[in-house]
């Protein structure tokens, strides 16, 4: 009777602040719940808000699965590996962009956008921060390399989006799209801030750095089109910043873990890494399906080895990529398993067995006349484990050195007063890696220059989801066909808004 006599005098208090309220509101927030409203208080707090951008980077909807799919599938380096390839993969495999309701587009947006809400949220709190101005100022940095990342993936390959500065508060918060121009406009601004405000080395491995923003910069200028001097002032702040490793594999292996044992220490966060997602194989087979980001107990791994691997072998290489390697370049070894090839356990610690046609789940591809199985080794665990489903930890590399080289001899090639010469010593760089260690390029005129900088841009970044947006960017010069193939001719140039966007942001036609 007690209890119900406290419940009424509270209820009565309640109702009466209520209708006293005229000049202060009952405060109904619970601190145990954080909310937009009262959250990102304190510095910290707007670094747990980057956070969330950086895991949703890292989620099923990007880089753990869809992302490399979205790029790869629309690139020259790819064929299927059998009726086992998903029809939404499928569809963007084939010489058209897919449907609005594909749903790798689909799972893709989502995820870019939500990441730009999220940076979006920390920008804007930014300002009233003050407790810890330096921290303040790199998550902030932090936040505008990622929004300007996510922007640069959805201008390149759907051209015109809507443009979210601020973060959405209501349901009713929808934006038209806005003109590629624009688009560009916000991307280079935040880069420029990022690469001016954050500091050389990460205070944490995998946060952005100004190498990256200055990176990343450099490329947009490219693909951007007629900013060569303003790209190549970027590049050069980051040239001679990392080096190239000896082993071109190592930029594509990782710690492994069996059995909760580390086998070896692997190469990430290298020398020439400069912008690299981390990932985790926590020795089992835990991979978070929710397409939101990785969550407090969910895994922290990538399927990309599953995919491309002989287990679901959903992905082989075309016939152009594995033609474009010259006879005795060292990178084809280094980024193709075939038929024959010795499959070594344990980072090559214990005996293996060789690939055959019998253990190879994939469709047959043919190189030079020679028609046989063929998978990509490019992030594979199969050294590691080769005995079914098993989501790895291999970080993803996003941007390195490698690139840079390669687009400050994009820039020497395309500026009117650029030095051929100079592209040519870039290109070198790249090829003169000490386990490549390739004879240097030769060319007189630009357009053999190009050439030269389009095969090299494909057997050294293959498969590591540049080339669909190389391809856009020549096509849009009319490198097609007057220098080279097309590798997709007859593709539509940009994707599809999805269809669960257009139903209902009434400001998109």
């Amino acid at each position: 009777m007690k209890r119900n006599k406290s419940k009424i005098l509270i209820a009565g208090i309640l109702c009466l602040a209520v209708y006293t309220s005229c000049k202060k509101q009952l405060n109904v927030l619970d601190i145990n719940s954080p909310t937009t409203t009262n959250y990102f208080k304190t510095a910290s707090e707007l670094q747990n808000g980057v956070n969330a951008a950086y895991s949703t980077l890292r989620s099923a909807s990007l880089a753990a699965r869809e992302w490399y799919f979205l790029h790869d599938m629309r690139g020259g380096e790819t064929a299927s590996g059998g009726p086992q390839l998903e029809a939404p993969r499928a569809e963007l495999l084939q010489q058209t962009n897919g449907a609005p309701s594909n749903f790798v587009i689909t799972m893709a947006w989502n995820g870019y956008y939500q990441i730009i809400n999220r940076t979006n949220m920390v920008i804007s709190r930014g300002p009233s921060i003050t407790d810890n101005i330096a921290l303040r100022d790199q998550v902030v940095n932090e936040a505008k390399f990622l929004r300007a990342w996510a922007y640069f993936e959805l201008v390149t390959q759907w051209g015109e989006v809507p443009l979210y500065t601020a973060p959405v508060v209501s349901a009713t918060d929808y934006k038209g799209k806005s003109p590629v121009a624009e688009i560009y406009g916000l991307i280079i601004a935040d880069l420029t801030s990022a690469a001016a405000g954050l500091p050389a080395t990460a205070s944490e491995l995998g946060r952005a750095t100004s190498g990256a923003a200055n990176t990343l910069l450099g490329k947009v200028l490219i693909q951007k089109g007629n900013e060569y001097d303003a790209a190549k002032t970027a590049l050069l702040k980051v040239y001679g910043k990392y080096t190239l490793v000896d082993n071109y594999s190592d930029n594509f292996d990782g710690d492994v873990m069996v059995n909760g044992q580390k086998v070896t220490d692997g190469h990430e966060f290298n020398s020439e890494s400069i912008f690299e997602i981390p990932f985790m194989d926590k020795g089992d087979n835990n991979f978070n399906w929710g397409y939101n980001g990785e969550g407090v107990a969910s895994g922290i791994s990538t399927i990309r080895n599953q995919e491309f691997g002989i287990v679901w072998g959903n992905i082989v290489p075309s016939k152009l990529y594995l033609e474009e390697f010259e006879a005795n370049d060292p990178r084809y070894k280094f980024s193709v398993y075939e038929e024959g090839d010795m499959m070594l356990t344990y980072g090559g610690t214990r005996p293996g067995t060789p690939f055959t046609a019998d253990n190879m789940n994939v469709a047959t591809s043919t190189r030079n006349g020679v028609t046989k199985k063929r998978i990509f080794k490019k992030y594979v665990i199969l050294d590691w484990d080769n005995s079914g489903y098993h989501p790895g930890g291999i970080n993803q590399r996003v941007l390195r050195y490698a690139e840079v080289l390669l687009l400050l001899a994009e820039c020497e090639i395309e500026l009117p007063n650029g030095s051929l010469s100079l592209a040519k010593k870039y290109i070198d760089e790249v090829r003169s890696r000490k386990s490549v260690n390739m004879p240097g390029v030769s060319f007189s005129s630009k357009n053999q220059a190009i050439r030269a900088l389009m095969h090299e841009r494909m057997v050294e970044l293959g498969i590591e989801e540049v080339n669909n947006i190389d391809m856009l960017r020549w096509r849009a010069r009319g490198y097609y066909p007057s220098i080279m193939a097309d590798p997709r001719a007859g593709q539509q140039n940009l994707l599809p808004i999805p269809s669960s966007e257009t139903s209902t942001n009434p400001m998109i036609k």
